[in-house]
């Protein structure tokens, strides 16, 4: 059995922490686990990447291509960049909360239209898409959509038990786990909607 999970998102997203709370609950769940991250200019917006790679026989921290069962986008454009990492028929959990790129930001490009990117995402798997920026802006702290994003996991099949995630929750974040867990299940809430 393998399992692999891809975050992507831009710098100060949350995607590490993400990716370390999902790491941590496999371990607890009794599978060998493996976390990888790549990093751009993270401090200035740039591109993050985690890989969690869990199951029984897993080595390597990377996911290769075609290989993500499911891709978690903190930023639509990062989900674009990412998707040759989607195993066909793999899924996306999608934050339509755009952040401009430089390039956008000095006007030497466009921003694709949320549609088109939805749209080439499909081609490859089925994609859940929603604004979880503004459900954690909802709940007290836009600092809480990474646990937005994993409530919306919790709901497809994972190795991981949802019970699992809310005890390394807290575990994790100990002070901050009450607002989190409140984020945790109102992404779990929004992806039933919509699934």
């Amino acid at each position: 059995m393998e399992f692999n999970i891809l975050i992507c998102g831009v710098g100060g997203q949350g995607t590490i922490l993400a990716s370390y709370v999902l790491g941590n609950a496999a371990l607890k769940e009794g599978l060998k686990v493996r976390l990888g991250e790549i990093h751009g200019m993270a401090q200035r917006g740039g591109s993050v990447v985690s890989h969690v790679r869990m199951g029984d026989e897993v080595y390597g921290s990377v996911i290769p291509l075609e290989k993500a069962d499911v891709i978690i986008a903190f930023e639509p454009l990062e989900a674009l960049r990412n998707i040759s990492s989607l195993k066909k028929g793999g899924k996306v959990i999608l934050n339509t909360e755009r952040i401009n790129p430089i390039s956008v930001s000095l006007g030497e490009s466009e921003y694709p239209q949320i549609e088109e990117i939805i749209s080439t995402l499909s081609e490859k798997g089925k994609v859940y898409s929603f604004n979880a920026t503004e459900i954690a802006k909802k709940i007290g702290n836009q600092v809480t959509m990474n646990m937005v994003m994993i409530g919306a996991l919790s709901f497809l099949e994972t190795p991981i038990k949802n019970e699992t995630l809310l005890e390394t929750i807290n575990l994790v974040l100990g002070k901050k786990a009450e607002l989190n867990i409140k984020a945790f299940e109102a992404g779990r809430k929004k992806i039933e909607l919509i699934a």
